[in-house]
């Protein structure tokens, strides 16, 4: 009987900690506007259509605290976190991997509910260049649902070598692959952003419902 009653202390002691995969579960610290669902895609930088799967993920809160989780077969994994928070998300490859590419961290900034991230993991020759400035274009785009936006970059000094910065969607709009290519998918307002070490940049987005109009078309 007391063994039981342990277990069911434990228990309910990890659901407090980890929620629904979450850092925070139903106890949302004071001040914390909510949760937020933040999305990881770990892919091959020089193949970015090939997922890496079983890469071991580490994300880091502001105060310290560590979620490990593991990228699925479509080199995928998703969690609930705080709202409004810095988060440092750190990929290792997996073991069968480890002589090919190297580990990467980035910072992510979940202010929106919702945050897709693409991760390009780097060869292990890969030597990322250093990067003064980089700006995007357009840096405001107006799409309806099932219409996509090539994203470009003018980075400063120009690179020698195809560079695969990280780029994420922030607020449920849409998706993008590690070409910057956005697909708007839902309607409303929300970001893509674009992080290269500690340089970023940030295009507003748009997206309006299909008409019917472009239904008939």
């Amino acid at each position: 009987m007391y063994r039981k009653a342990l277990l069911i202390v434990f228990a309910l002691l990890n659901l407090t900690f980890l929620g629904c995969g979450g850092l925070t579960g139903g106890s949302v610290p004071p001040g914390n506007p909510g949760q937020a669902r933040l999305v990881v895609t770990v892919v091959d930088e020089q193949n970015p259509s090939v997922p890496i799967a079983t890469a071991e993920v580490e994300i880091v809160t502001e105060d310290g605290q560590v979620l490990t989780r593991q990228t699925d077969t479509a080199g995928q994994f998703e969690v609930q976190v705080p709202k409004g928070k810095k988060y440092i998300v750190r990929v290792k490859p997996p073991a069968v991997l480890s002589d090919a590419f190297q580990e990467r961290a980035t910072e992510v900034l979940v202010d929106e509910d919702e945050v897709r991230v693409v991760l390009p993991m780097l060869r292990l020759e890969t030597v990322l260049p250093t990067v003064i400035q980089m700006l995007i274009k357009p840096e405001q785009v107006t799409l309806r649902v099932g219409e996509s936006q090539t994203f470009q970059l003018k980075i400063t000094p120009e690179p020698t070598m195809p560079l695969r910065p990280v780029w994420s969607v922030h607020g449920g709009i849409g998706v993008i692959n590690a070409d910057g290519v956005f697909t708007a998918t839902h309607v409303g307002r929300g970001k893509v952003r674009v992080r290269l070490d500690d340089i970023r940049a940030e295009a507003q987005v748009t997206v309006l419902p299909v008409t019917p109009h472009d239904e008939r078309e």
